[in-house]
C-alpha cells in the first residue's frame, strides 16, 4: 500500500489546474468545496454519508455578499454560463440528435416546458406553459395558456404538444403506460393511462416543447402510426409492449428522424431565448421577441469550456459570470482564493452517481468473485480525497442507491444487510482464491497460470473520472490484477464504452437526477447503453441471475412494478429487492454522490433569495445549470443592477 499512497500523492500534486470540465451525459457533473472531500470517512455501516444532511461539510466561500441585490435592473449586460454542446461542424439543431444536437445545456434557454419540476422542498410541477392540469382516475388534462407563439411568429397551440408526444414514441416510458391521447380543443390535451403511477406526472409533464408541427409533423404522424398498430397490452403486468415490427419500424424511423439536421439558429424555439450566432467556442442567444413575456437579462453567451488549459484561462480571467465546471482541488482553491471578496457559492443536489461500469459480459469480469475483488480492493476513501472537491462517498455496497435517497426509500438497518465491498485487500484475496486463482509473484494468475488483462477506461479531462481512474488502476496494479489503463477523450470514450471491448469504465449510471426516485435509478442501472449487462433483443425482457442464489429475476417487470408502485411501503420492498441483487451482482462501483457547486462572479447579479455555502432545497436551485436560469428569468429572480 506504500506505492500507491506515494503515487497517490504524486498524483494529486501533478495533475494540475487544468483538469477540469463539466459533464454532459446526464445533467451536468461538478464540483464543491475541498473541505467536504477531506471531511469523507466511512461509517461503521454500510451507509455512506447524505449530501443532503444539514451536518454536510461545505463551508464555501466566507463573505458579506448575498443572493440578492439591490439596484436598478440593467439589461444592458450579457450573462455569460456554461454551454456543453458538440463543437464539431456536426453540431445541429435537432434536439434529438444526443451526439451533436441541441442538449441538455441549450434547451433550458430556446425551448419552454410544460411545468418545471423540483422534489425539493416539496415536489412540485410549477405550469410554465401549461394554464392547468389535471391528474385524476389515470387521466392527464393539460390546458395551454392561450395565445401562444413559436420564435417564428406562428402559434404554439395542442396541436404542437401532440406532436411532441407522438415524437416520443418508442423515447418516453410514458408510451408503455398509455391508452389514448386525444386533442380536445386547441389548447387542450387528455391523455388516459392504463395504470396509476406517482411518476406519470415526471414522465409527462417535465419535458421541453420543441417540435413545431409543421416543421416535425410528418414524423409525428409515422410514429403516431407505430404507437396506434404496433403496441400490444400485456394484462399481466398492466403495460404496452413494441411488437418485433413494431420495434424494426421504430428502429428505420428514428435513423430518418435523426438525418433532419438544420441549423442551430434557424431552430423554431417555444423558450425565452432564440440563438443569434455560434462558433465552436460559443453560443450568443438574444431574447425571442415572440415569447409571452420579456427576460430582465438582455443577452447570453453560452461558452463552451474546451480543453483544460482553455476553461482554467477563462476562469482566471473572470469570462464567466456564474458557472459550475469540473475543478480539481487544486484549482478549487485557487478560484475561492482569488475571488474570495466576490465570490457567492451555493450547492445544488445533483443525485448523480459517478463510478465504475463493469462488463460482465467479457472474461474474467463475467466472474462475480472478480468483480467482487475488484471492488474490495479499491480504496474509494482515497478516490474521494482526490476527486474533485466536494465529492461525496457513493454506497460501498454497489446496491447502488444515493446515499441521499437511502432513508426515504429503504427500511431501517436494512442497508446493513448487504454485503459491504469496502476497501479489504484480505477479503479481496480470498475472492480470487475462492475461484482458483493464486498469486504469482506480485501478480494474480488464474487456474490455467495466465494473468488476464483488464483495462480501466476514462475520460480524461474530467477530474472526478480522470484522477480517481489513475488512481484505482494504480491501487489494483499494486493489488496484482494486470491493469492496462486507458484515458481518452471524450468522444472516443463516448463511442468506447457503447462496445464490447468495454471492461472497466467510468460512468454515470444509477442517479435519479430528474426523478429522485429509485425507478430511475435501477432502470439506468440497468437497461443504459453503458452498462455492462448481457443483450437484450428488442421487445424482450431482461433476466438476470443472482450469481449466490440462482434466484431469477425480471429485471423488466420489476421496474413495470416500481414505476407504478403507489404504497410507500411497497415501494421500499420493490426497491430493496433491487439492492438486493445489485449487490450480489456487484456490475457496478459507486464512488461518488455530488453536491455540487454553483459559483457566481458578478457582484451585480441579483438571484433569488436562498442561504450560501449550504445545499440547496429550493424550487429555483434544483436541475442543471441552465434550467436553473431559465426558472428564475421566467420568474424575473435573475437580473443585473446598475
Amino acid at each position: 500500500m506504500k506505492t500507491f499512497l506515494q503515487k497517490a500523492i504524486k498524483l494529486t500534486l501533478c495533475i494540475t489546474m487544468g483538469l477540469l470540465l463539466l459533464t454532459g451525459c446526464r445533467g451536468n457533473e461538478k464540483e464543491t468545496d475541498t473541505n467536504a472531500n477531506k471531511e469523507v470517512k466511512e461509517t461503521d455501516t454500510n451507509q455512506a454519508s447524505n449530501p443532503l444532511d444539514d451536518s454536510a461539510m461545505l463551508p464555501g466561500i466566507e463573505n458579506d455578499l448575498t443572493m440578492v441585490v439591490e439596484g436598478e435592473v440593467d439589461t444592458s449586460k450579457t450573462l455569460t454560463t456554461l454551454i456543453d454542446c458538440d463543437a464539431s461542424p456536426a453540431f445541429n439543431g435537432n434536439p434529438y440528435d444526443e451526439a451533436a444536437g441541441l442538449n441538455w445545456s441549450v434547451q433550458p434557454f430556446i425551448y419552454d416546458y410544460l411545468t418545471y419540476y423540483t422534489p425539493y422542498p416539496e415536489r412540485t410541477f410549477k405550469p410554465s406553459l401549461l394554464e392547468s392540469y389535471e391528474y385524476e382516475n389515470n387521466v392527464l388534462t393539460m390546458k395551454l395558456l392561450p395565445d401562444l407563439k413559436w420564435s417564428d411568429g406562428t402559434v404554439l397551440d395542442a396541436t404542437d404538444v401532440m406532436t411532441s408526444s407522438y415524437i416520443a414514441v418508442g423515447r418516453s416510458t410514458m408510451w408503455n403506460y398509455i391508452d389514448t391521447i386525444e386533442q380536445i380543443d386547441n389548447l387542450t390535451i387528455r391523455i388516459s393511462f392504463c395504470t396509476e403511477s406517482p411518476l406519470v406526472l415526471n414522465v409527462t409533464l417535465s419535458g421541453p416543447i420543441m417540435t413545431p408541427d409543421e416543421i416535425y409533423g410528418k414524423w409525428a404522424e409515422k410514429y403516431r402510426e407505430i404507437a396506434e398498430n404496433y403496441r400490444t397490452y400485456d394484462e399481466s403486468i398492466a403495460m404496452y409492449k413494441f411488437t418485433a415490427e413494431g420495434n424494426e419500424k421504430l428502429a428505420a424511423l428514428n435513423e430518418e428522424f435523426l438525418s433532419y439536421k438544420p441549423a442551430p439558429n434557424e431552430v423554431v424555439c417555444s423558450g425565452q431565448y432564440v440563438i443569434d450566432k455560434y462558433n465552436n467556442s460559443e453560443i450568443y442567444f438574444i431574447p425571442n421577441e415572440n415569447y409571452r413575456k420579456t427576460p430582465l437579462i438582455g443577452s447570453i453567451r453560452g461558452l463552451r469550456p474546451g480543453n483544460s488549459q482553455a476553461f482554467s484561462t477563462a476562469l482566471m480571467a473572470e469570462a464567466y459570470t456564474i458557472e459550475n465546471g469540473g475543478l480539481n482541488v487544486d484549482m478549487s482553491e485557487q478560484i475561492d482564493k482569488k475571488y474570495e471578496k466576490t465570490l457567492r457559492k451555493i450547492f445544488i443536489p445533483e443525485l448523480s452517481s459517478i463510478g465504475y461500469a463493469l462488463n460482465t459480459n467479457i472474461y474474467p469480469l463475467n466472474i462475480p468473485e472478480v468483480r467482487k475483488a475488484i471492488s474490495c480492493a479499491t480504496d474509494r476513501n482515497i478516490l474521494i480525497s482526490i476527486a474533485e472537491p466536494g465529492s461525496f462517498l457513493g454506497d460501498t455496497t454497489n446496491s447502488p442507491m444515493l446515499p441521499s435517497l437511502i432513508n426515504t426509500y429503504t427500511t431501517d438497518g436494512f442497508i446493513n444487510t448487504l454485503e459491504n465491498y469496502t476497501y479489504d485487500v484480505q477479503k479481496a484475496e480470498e475472492m480470487l482464491t475462492s475461484i482458483g486463482w493464486t498469486k504469482q509473484g506480485n501478480m494474480w494468475v488464474d487456474e490455467n497460470g495466465e494473468s488476464p488483462v483488464i483495462s480501466i477506461a476514462t475520460i480524461n479531462s474530467w477530474p472526478s473520472f480522470m484522477m480517481t481512474a489513475e488512481a484505482m488502476s494504480s491501487m489494483l496494479t499494486d493489488f496484482g490484477f494486470n491493469i492496462d489503463f486507458k484515458p481518452m477523450e471524450f468522444g472516443v470514450w463516448n463511442e468506447f464504452t457503447k462496445s464490447d471491448e468495454k471492461m472497466v469504465y467510468c460512468a454515470f449510471l444509477a442517479g435519479a437526477s430528474s426523478y429522485a426516485h429509485p425507478w430511475e435509478i435501477y432502470k439506468d442501472l440497468f437497461t443504459s447503453v453503458r452498462a455492462g449487462w448481457p443483450e437484450v433483443k428488442p421487445g424482450e425482457d431482461r433476466i438476470l441471475v443472482a450469481p449466490s442464489t440462482g434466484k431469477e429475476y425480471n429485471i423488466t417487470n420489476m421496474l413495470n412494478e416500481l414505476y407504478t408502485e403507489t404504497d410507500p411501503e411497497k415501494t421500499k420492498k420493490l426497491t430493496e429487492e433491487f439492492m438486493i441483487l445489485a449487490n450480489d451482482l456487484c456490475g457496478y462501483i459507486p464512488v461518488i454522490e455530488k453536491a455540487a457547486p454553483l459559483r457566481i462572479y458578478d457582484t451585480k447579479l441579483s438571484l433569488a433569495d436562498t442561504k450560501l455555502n449550504t445545499v440547496q432545497q429550493n424550487y429555483y436551485y434544483f436541475g442543471n445549470i441552465n434550467t436553473i436560469i431559465a426558472k428564475l428569468l421566467l420568474d424575473d429572480q435573475i437580473y443585473f443592477v446598475k
